[in-house]
């Protein structure tokens, strides 16, 4: 996988991830502030993370998605040959 693939791989994954956590949030019928409160984590991050100028870290994840009941998971990318770049 070149550098362009993988940046574009990666652009698709970041896209697929926060399409992912706003359909969290809405199909738990929740507000960007009602989801704040209960995880203890600022609108604004909730926010920038949905529009895609914050990249969360791992704990911040666990921290917004535990009190909701949801955690994390790594899972194979379907379709995705692995090339090794030498």
């Amino acid at each position: 996988m070149n550098k362009v693939e993988k940046f574009g791989l990666e652009e698709k994954l970041n896209q697929e991830f926060i399409l992912d956590f706003v359909t969290l949030r809405y199909s738990l019928n929740l507000t960007q502030q009602q989801m704040a409160n209960q995880s203890g984590v600022l609108r604004d991050k909730i926010a920038k993370i949905e529009a895609g100028i914050y990249s969360p870290n791992i704990r911040s994840l666990f921290k917004i998605l535990s009190p909701l009941g949801y955690t994390i998971k790594i899972k194979k990318i379907e379709n995705m040959e692995i090339k090794n770049e030498q």
